[in-house]
């Protein structure tokens, strides 16, 4: 009897834990989210629209389902923190790993994708991880290439946002070795006309890829999973074979082996199928290899394609021909500023402009920010010069869009054939060269190529070369410059700036290294040991009997970003045991806004060490007065282009006196730096500017100099 009564009353509780079990409710729209810039599985098109794959996956199973579905496509590493946070229900393009597994529950992985090492030509011997050491290697942010990466013991990684980013970037040179998904990396290479200049390794990994949702929510898998089961997999092989090139099979051939045909049947159907399915890929990839997708201007490949036969007709003709590179300046901080799209949109508004300017003249995309220019039927070399100033002064024009207005400047390089060289290849490079000199020259210039200038270009490859170890034969050095009291003449700190001893050139400035440092990658271990040195500086005075003053440390926008910037910068605050409080990060406007809100978080782990947060060259970037509330800076430094004209120019000496006002308000402390005349230290000492530096006051020198300046007395530096 008792167990009759155990029995039933099992009954009764598990029938009131089912009728209070909460039942799953299908989302009235399914909500999904994926990289917006993965081409072929999802970009947007010239109109802004979402296209690919996953656009047309998720149409056929809204259509077989009943159910609305809203696809959004963002950043990778903001897709994933959508599902994450709950702001999404699937995430798509999503490759298997072992840590992502735990976070997310994934589809039925009908699909399976290689990632290799995509490397530049003039690459040898990249084959596996181990080939990859000293090298910077690039990923995209949030990918499983960064995670295989990493876990492999991948030291130099550089990340970009987006899978065009990464491309481009290799495009431009500023890396030469990548890892990608192998479908999106052919697809833009080709779309960039680099195809032909970049090789692959073998598979690093093959695995699954498809959609999944965040762990925990089963009901919501299945449900996605039901909604599939429904789709015929013969319209999702056609939605593949659209973008992928894949072929879709033959019927017949399938029937006539149901049915045992002879062989030679079979044998010949195959052949005709791969003869149509070689024809398809030939033309697409013609296609795709000819016309930059943002811009529709001819892309780089086409460029070359057409100089190479205007070449051929200025031979015949025995007349000049020139060839431009335009270069939009400044098109990268802003695209930090405002985003991908807002960055693509200057694009396509040079683009129509330089179209404008050239009208006659055959004018293409050659990448990251560059525009060529092919002039044929000249008199004169010079000719081309007049064309390139009207191409520059369209793009100095401001562009407005979306509410913003942005000034971008230009630069330009000219080789002419045939004194320049008898080749595209030649030209281009040239062009490039003298494009690379224009940039340097500053104040949006037009250089000719010179011969002398490939000389330079190569000096700076061998100025690369014997960069690298500098760190570890210990040839950097620090060099002090101080920061004076602007009401007093005290001086009250000193700015940290590096030096490099090179055994042969001698003291070398920043200026002709630090550019290599940033594309090289080394600039974030340098950095490090700047920050570090300036630590044991000041211990260094204590010990000399001195009281030590702040030392300012600057740092680039890569060292910022860096995911172990806020560890290097404790473990040195710890293990000197320095007074953080004498420490100070100087940062650059275009850093911060690259990414406000991580900015923000970075911000705030590094003052909850001590140590002061000021805004390096202020005024010349596009800082939000919302953010700028936000950031717990202590100071802002004035931009020394604008002290320079101050006592000259209204306009300058109107933004110095706005920018005291607004820091003033916001709490923080003014810097004014590049002060060089007496008239201009008394003007800022007459709008309230706090502290003033440069060459009035003394050139940068080093600690032993800077030493004599520290007033005596002995003051504790260990941390409590």
């Amino acid at each position: 009897m008792t167990a009759v009564l155990r029995a039933l009353l099992f009954i009764v509780l598990a029938t009131c834990a089912g009728l209070a079990a909460p039942e799953f409710n299908p989302p009235a729209t399914l909500r999904v989210v994926s990289d917006g810039n993965y081409p072929p599985y999802l970009f947007r098109d010239a109109d802004g629209e979402l296209r690919g794959v996953i656009r047309d996956k998720w149409d056929l199973w809204s259509r077989t389902t009943g159910v609305p579905v809203a696809l959004s496509g963002v950043e990778w590493t903001a897709a994933q923190e959508q599902v994450r946070s709950g702001e999404a229900d699937v995430i798509d393009a999503f490759s298997f790993t072992e840590a992502r597994a735990r976070e997310f529950s994934f589809g039925s992985g009908r699909g399976r994708v290689e990632a290799r090492l995509f490397f530049h030509h003039t690459l040898g011997g990249i084959h596996d991880v181990a080939s990859l050491r000293g090298i910077a290697v690039g990923a995209k942010a949030g990918s499983a290439c960064g995670e295989w990466l990493r876990g492999h013991g991948v030291q130099l990684l550089r990340t970009y946002s987006d899978s065009r980013m990464l491309v481009e970037a290799a495009a431009s040179g500023e890396i030469r070795l990548f890892c990608m998904d192998t479908p999106t990396a052919r697809y833009l290479l080709t779309a960039q006309g680099m195809h032909e200049q970049f090789s692959e390794s073998p598979a690093l990994y093959t695995t699954t890829f498809d959609w999944a949702v965040r762990a925990g929510q089963g009901e919501l898998h299945d449900f996605v999973q039901r909604g599939f089961a429904r789709v015929a997999g013969a319209e999702l092989e056609a939605i593949e074979a659209r973008w992928l090139g894949n072929p879709l099979g033959n019927p017949l051939a399938s029937r006539l082996v149901r049915v045992g045909i002879f062989v030679a049947t079979v044998v010949i159907a195959t052949l005709l199928a791969l003869l149509l399915r070689n024809l398809y890929l030939q033309r697409r990839a013609r296609l795709l290899s000819t016309v930059d997708p943002v811009t529709g201007l001819p892309n780089r490949g086409a460029v070359h394609d057409h100089l190479a036969r205007a070449i051929a007709l200025a031979s015949r003709d025995q007349r000049p021909l020139a060839v431009l590179l335009v270069s939009v300046e400044r098109h990268k901080a802003a695209r930090d500023a405002y985003g991908q799209r807002f960055g693509d949109r200057i694009l396509q508004e040079a683009a129509a402009r330089l179209s404008k300017e050239a009208a006659g003249a055959f004018s293409g995309y050659a990448g990251g920010e560059e525009f060529a220019i092919v002039l044929g039927g000249l008199e004169r070399p010079e000719d081309a010069l007049p064309i390139a100033r009207l191409a520059l002064a369209s793009l100095q024009e401001p562009y407005d869009l979306d509410d913003a207005r942005v000034y971008c400047g230009a630069s330009a390089g000219i080789a002419v054939h045939p004194r320049n060289g008898g080749s595209a290849g030649d030209l281009l490079q040239n062009a490039g060269i003298a494009l690379t000199h224009a940039r340097q020259a500053r104040g949006d210039a037009v250089q000719l190529f010179a011969p002398e200038m490939q000389a330079n270009a190569a000096g700076r490859l061998q100025l690369e070369t014997e960069l690298r170890g500098a760190l570890g034969r210990r040839e950097y050095v620090l060099y002090y410059q101080p920061r004076l009291e602007s009401a007093t003449g005290t001086v009250v700190g000193f700015e940290a700036l590096l030096r490099w001893q090179h055994p042969e050139r001698g003291l070398l400035l920043p200026a002709e290294f630090i550019g290599l440092l940033e594309e090289t990658g080394d600039i974030t271990a340098v950095g490090e040991w700047v920050f570090r040195h300036a630590c044991e500086q000041l211990l260094d005075w204590e010990r000399a009997g001195l009281q030590p003053l702040p030392i300012a440390v600057n740092l680039s926008a890569r060292q910022f970003h860096d995911r172990g910037l806020d560890v290097a910068v404790k473990r040195a605050i710890t293990e000197t045991g320095v007074n953080a409080g004498l420490l100070e990060l100087e940062l650059t406007e275009s850093s911060l806004m690259r990414d406000p809100e991580e900015a923000v978080r970075t911000l705030r782990h590094l003052e909850s060490y001590g140590i002061k947060l000021s805004v390096d060259d202020f005024g010349t970037g596009y800082s939000s007065l919302a953010y700028l509330r936000r950031f717990p800076l202590d100071a802002l430094k004035i931009d020394r282009s604008f002290v320079r004209d101050a006592t000259t120019n209204a306009d300058d000496a109107a933004i110095t006196k706005a920018i005291i006002q607004l820091a003033h308000t916001l709490g923080l402390r003014v810097v004014a730096e590049g002060v060089e005349t007496a008239a201009q230290r008394d003007l800022l000492r007459s709008l309230d500017c706090d502290e003033v530096q440069g060459f009035l006051f003394g050139r940068p020198m080093p600690a032993e100099q800077a030493a004599a300046l520290l007033p005596p007395g002995l003051s504790s530096l260990r941390s409590a």
